[in-house]
């Protein structure tokens, strides 16, 4: 499920906090809220790795790994909630573990 992000804020109904980077996206898959956060603030030359996962008070339960792709390794946007698979700006569509932020597989889509 798709949540309102407006000025920063990650929002629904008994949830809102504040993200610690500019938000793009925000979801909330299995009670969990998962983040992708503008790849731009990110060091430049080196994975972004701005795919985070919170609970609902807003505390940090995971930042998912990177592809070892480099510069070009930021994470884009959810394209399925359940499983949890995520879009990558090196070109990936990627299985997330919704527990750890380990990427369990890796399909290349472009």
């Amino acid at each position: 499920m798709k949540l309102l992000v407006r000025d920063g804020w990650v929002e629904a109904e008994g949830l809102r906090f504040k993200g610690a980077y500019p938000v793009l996206h925000a979801f909330l898959v299995n009670d969990h809220v998962v983040v992708i956060y503008d790849w731009m603030v990110f060091d430049r030359g080196m994975p972004a790795r701005n795919l985070f996962c919170y609970d609902k008070s807003g505390s940090e339960i995971w930042r998912a790994q990177d592809i070892n792709w480099g510069a070009v390794d930021a994470y884009t946007n959810v394209t399925d909630e359940a499983p949890l698979w995520v879009s990558n700006f090196a070109g990936f569509n990627c299985r997330i573990d919704e527990s750890t932020g380990h990427v369990l597989a890796m399909d290349f889509t472009k």
